[in-house]
């Protein structure tokens, strides 16, 4: 499997974390929230191989896409490992039904992880001041 030099950099910065900047905007106007950035390693089984096991097991997530970050909710930020886009980033909808074909529920979101976190913004507040 190959790992774009930009994710390696990535996790060998900063492996984990929550972001300050955390909401991504589509090239359709579709916004995606990140909750937090999964580490290589981590605490109570919270880490991308951990997380990824449990996906494999139940062929729930296609097999070029690993999991680096994650939305309120249980969807996944994923960075592809297939040689035509490897890097690039898809956001991975777990919400469909037994039998579907996990494919269908994968949506290309940007070219590299750099691309992708450098297109973050600050969650908006409303009136209230409450995010």
């Amino acid at each position: 499997m190959k790992i774009s030099a930009a994710v390696r950099e990535h996790y060998l910065t900063y492996n984990g974390g929550y972001p300050k900047n955390s909401v991504f905007t589509d090239k359709t106007g579709n916004t995606y929230n990140v909750g937090w950035f999964i580490p290589i390693s981590g605490r109570k089984g919270r880490s991308v191989g951990k997380i990824l096991t449990l996906l494999r097991e139940d062929d729930a997530i296609p097999e070029w896409l690993i999991p680096f970050a994650d939305e309120a909710g249980g969807n996944l930020f994923c960075f592809s490992v297939r040689e035509a886009d490897c890097g690039a980033i898809y956001y991975y909808n777990h919400e469909f039904e037994y039998g579907e074909n996990p494919e269908d529920h994968v949506t290309y979101l940007a070219e590299s992880i750099t691309t992708f976190i450098n297109s973050l913004v600050e969650e908006e507040n409303d009136e209230d001041g409450e995010a």
